[in-house]
Order: C-alpha cells, then structure tokens, then sequence
C-alpha cells in the first residue's frame, strides 16, 4: 500500500496540496508501524517480509526524494545517499542477522522527518538542514555498522 501512495503523492504536491500529502505519508507511516506491529504479535515475521519492508520504505522515500530532486529541491547526490544507506543495510544485515545500529534503526524516521520538513517549511534553509543531516545520520551509521561488524569479526 506504501508504494501506492507515490502516484497520489506526486499529484497533490504538483497541484498545491500539502495537507494531503501529510495524509499520505501519515498513512504511510502508521501502515509501515502496523505491519511490523502485527507481524511480531502473530509471530508471522520472516527474513523476506523484513527485507520486503525495508524495501517498500527504500521505494517509498527513494521515489519522493526522487521526485523532490527533479524538481530542485534537492541535489542527485541526496539520493545516492540514500540509495547507499539502502545498500548497507543489505549488506550488513547479510553478515549479521542481529546487528545493533542505533542510528541505522531510525534511518527511515529521519527520511520521512525530513520529507515532513520539506512539505511545512519549503525554504532553503530547511533543505540544507535536510540534506547534511540525513548525511550525518549515513555516516555516523556507516561507521557503526563497520564498528559492530569488526568486532563480530574479531
């Protein structure tokens, strides 16, 4: 249902309507918690729905980063970025299935605090504040990720 939202997404901020596309990523947002809410209370969880969750939020934020970018707002660097923070939570939890990352854990809360940031304060300011904060939040995980998974190692 997340990946669905892009489209609606894409036509309430081209015509204005900020309200709407809080609606969405709200909704978004509160799927994405009870989806993961009910699977651990039913005991249903499994590898695939956890990477096919993670995937659905990369697609998600990816696609409204994307969009945000093709129209200014943000440089294609931002989205490398966050294509990258995506990759190394693949491949990290590839190595480990319990890896602790504290910042890693709240990497998509950031990204959707930081598209909730774009959409109430549309200033440059505030995008600039996005963008070197998601960098910050992707390498102090980055080093984390290399931390803990040295020490499993060692």
């Amino acid at each position: 249902m997340r990946i669905a939202v892009l489209p609606f997404f894409f036509y309430f901020y081209n015509v204005g309507n900020i309200t709407v596309c809080l609606i969405l990523l709200a909704f978004s947002a509160a799927t994405d918690f009870f989806d993961g809410y009910l699977a651990r209370r039913l005991k249903a969880t499994s590898r695939f729905g956890g990477y096919y969750d993670a995937a659905t939020d990369f697609v998600l934020v990816f696609g409204i980063f994307a969009f945000f970018s093709s129209n200014g707002i943000y440089p294609a660097w931002l989205l490398f970025v966050i294509a990258l923070s995506f990759v190394q939570f693949l491949v990290s939890s590839l190595y480990s299935k319990k890896l602790y990352d504290p910042v890693g854990k709240y990497m998509g809360s950031a990204l959707y605090i930081g598209i909730v940031l774009t959409l109430v304060f549309p200033s440059q300011a505030s995008f600039s504040f996005v963008e070197f904060a998601f960098l910050g939040f992707f390498l102090v995980s980055l080093t984390s990720r290399i931390i803990t998974l040295a020490r499993k190692h060692s």
